[in-house]
């Protein structure tokens, strides 16, 4: 991988803007990465007002080291995250599957992280397999220290009834075994979770 240091940035926009010029939020995120020595990784909007407002979105660009993701121009009225990749993403190389786009973020303690990690990285192929999903990414946390850990998670499922459906809960399908009982273990080990479903805004508009 190229750039390994993450900035997420959940951002509000004026009314409407997110409807009427997806593809301009878009390119200004691009270019105040690509202006500071990012990338953008990927642009996304609220989806239907779920756990987001209309004029909420999220942006995630790749930086060559931590100092350079913090060194990026303020962003007024928007939560920054400064994050670092592990086992996901593989590249930096920007998203581009169609679908649904789950954020989720993990609070764990900091010992349990190796553990929560493997556990993810061993459940995912079957995932993969058995569910219309693709894991983008697995980044932790830079601004929350030990004993703490805080971890997010970004799932893109074919749309809401995969998300749904790969629940280890709902006890999926049989060929599902190997990835649940993984995702039951390391359900004990979190401290709290939360999610926000959004819709990818590519280079020619949402999908």
């Amino acid at each position: 991988m190229q750039n390994r240091y993450f900035e997420y940035c959940r951002f509000k926009v004026p009314p409407r803007e997110l409807l009427t010029n997806p593809v301009g939020v878009r390119n200004r995120f691009r270019a105040r990465a690509e202006s500071s020595g990012g990338t953008m990784f990927g642009c996304w909007r609220s989806l239907g007002g779920l756990g987001m407002s209309r004029d909420e979105g999220i942006a995630l660009s790749a930086w060559p080291s931590e100092d350079a993701a913090r060194g990026a121009p303020d962003l007024v009225g928007s939560e920054q995250h400064f994050l670092e990749a592990s086992v996901r993403p593989v590249t930096d190389d920007p998203v581009g599957y169609t679908g649904t786009y789950v954020f989720r973020w993990f609070d764990l303690k900091a010992q349990n992280w190796e553990t929560f990690r493997d556990l993810s990285d061993e459940a995912w192929p079957t995932m993969e397999r058995v569910f219309d999903a693709n894991i983008c990414g697995f980044w932790r946390s830079l601004d929350v220290e030990a004993p703490e850990c805080a971890v997010l998670l970004l799932t893109r499922y074919a749309d809401l009834s995969q998300w749904e459906a790969s629940r280890w809960w709902h006890k999926p399908q049989t060929d599902a075994d190997a990835a649940m009982s993984r995702f039951d273990a390391r359900n004990d080990l979190t401290e709290g979770s939360v999610a926000y479903p959004a819709q990818a805004i590519f280079a020619g508009g949402p999908e």
